[in-house]
């Protein structure tokens, strides 16, 4: 990983469909209404029959495979609202970015948002791997998920040198699981020319954002796009 890499790590337009400062104010409306109980009544099957020919979502959601988490849920979307990536840590391989490049770049989806969460799994295996506690010996391709991730983990212990850097620490997973947003904000468009170029010239704008498994509420903690005024 490059200096400025690690640098941006450590510290932390207008589209053809819409502007994507206003999706995401879209999306935590829909949040809000989640927390509040007051979600919207859907005809589901008339969504179905609505998409049936096509789809056009404003956003395309990467998140973690906990089922605590799930995006449409959370934000109070329907069918053929979004697109949905999940992978354990709210990671992308190659597979995932090439799934994002098709909906942001053939059909174009507006916002990218990378939805991480408290108490993830996959962030604490992460935090014992690199403290040195021995996982599930049984787990042939956990490493995918967590190799990843400790980057973040590295990281965020070297800067705040906690007593605890393991999963016992919940403070430290979840501040962990923060960074892990940006880092994957970072592969989006490193790993990704695609990607990178929409953002350049004002197609696609990327939001990060952490889910609070205990109460239900979404928190942005990272935007970038262009400015629409």
């Amino acid at each position: 990983h490059t200096p400025r890499r690690h640098a941006t790590l450590l510290s932390m337009h207008e589209t053809p469909h819409a502007n994507p400062a206003d999706v995401l104010e879209t999306l935590l409306e829909g949040n809000r209404r989640f927390v509040g109980n007051a979600r919207r009544s859907r005809d589901l099957p008339r969504e179905v029959r609505a998409t049936a020919g096509g789809q056009d979502p404003s956003v395309a959601i990467v998140g973690c495979i906990d089922s605590r988490a799930a995006g449409e849920l959370v934000l109070d979307l329907g069918i053929g609202d979004a697109f949905n990536i999940r992978l354990a840590g709210n990671i992308v391989d190659a597979a995932a970015l090439g799934s994002l490049e098709y909906a942001c770049g053939a059909v174009g989806t507006p916002l990218v948002l990378v939805l991480g969460h408290t108490g993830c799994g996959a962030v604490k295996a992460a935090c014992d791997t690199a403290a040195g506690v021995a996982g599930p010996s049984t787990l042939d391709h956990l490493s995918a998920v967590i190799d990843p991730i400790l980057e973040a983990v590295v990281i965020e212990r070297d800067a705040t040198r906690p007593h605890d850097a393991t999963s016992g620490n919940p403070d430290f997973v979840d501040r962990v699981a923060r960074l892990n947003v940006h880092r994957t904000i970072l592969d989006l468009t490193e790993r990704s020319s695609t990607l990178a170029g929409l953002v350049e010239t004002g197609r696609l704008g990327i939001a990060g954002a952490m889910y609070d498994v205990a109460s239900g509420r979404i928190e942005v903690i990272e935007t970038s796009w262009a400015s629409s005024e």
